[in-house]
């Protein structure tokens, strides 16, 4: 079954908790934070001391994607928060496979990110070394961007890759995940949709009951 994953990025940062909480009523139990420097992406978004503070509120499953350069030295800040997930940036990582040991080895669960300029064979090596794949629908560290469809043929060809396999890497999309997006993304073969905009914007409640609407028709 598909799961739906929040994403704080579009939520109230002034009420963040709050926000949560809502979405966790109407059945959500697994929140996406991005940690953002700046200088990969246009805009600094959030730090280890808001994932620290959310584990101390919440048991919902805390996914941390870090899209920075140095992700080596940002990487190991986030080792002790209590993050379930940490997924670090294909493009901006220059020791990924040492990384993600360091994360594995700390009894978090590894994933990578790619955006969407990254092709799918750059991409099918590392299928086989993370719990979670997260595909970009747009670029990284700002909300509400437009979905870029031609993701959906990566989807695809990770999704089969995976399958061929026998793998049990989970395919997450984020960024532009929508009303009008979702089923495309779903109907490619992702497991997890990490929905911004969609979901905290307006009342939190009805867009969960309206997205599950239409991911059960």
């Amino acid at each position: 079954m598909i799961e739906l994953c929040g994403s704080v990025l579009a939520a109230n940062h002034a009420s963040i908790l709050r926000d949560i909480r809502l979405a966790e009523d109407a059945g959500v139990s697994r929140f996406h934070i991005d940690v953002c420097d700046g200088h990969y992406t246009r805009k600094i978004i959030f730090g280890d001391q808001l994932v620290r503070d959310l584990r101390e509120e919440t048991s919902s499953l805390l996914e941390v994607h870090i899209a920075v350069y140095n992700t080596e030295s940002v990487l190991r800040q986030f080792l002790d928060t209590g993050a379930d997930v940490i997924s670090l940036q294909f493009e901006s990582s220059e020791q990924l496979a040492e990384s993600l040991m360091v994360i594995r080895n700390s009894g978090i669960q590894p994933g990578i990110t790619f955006a969407p300029i990254t092709e799918i064979g750059e991409m099918k090596s590392f299928l086989e070394s993370v719990f979670i794949v997260n595909i970009l629908g747009v670029e990284p560290g700002i909300g509400g961007q437009e979905f870029n469809p031609g993701v959906l043929g990566k989807i695809e060809e990770a999704a089969n890759y995976i399958s061929s396999k026998g793998l049990e890497t989970k395919i997450s999309v984020d960024g532009g995940v929508n009303m009008d997006t979702l089923m495309r993304v779903k109907d490619a073969g992702a497991d997890i949709l990490t929905v911004g905009t969609a979901m905290f914007r307006g009342d939190i409640r009805e867009n969960i009951v309206r997205i599950r609407g239409l991911l059960d028709e």
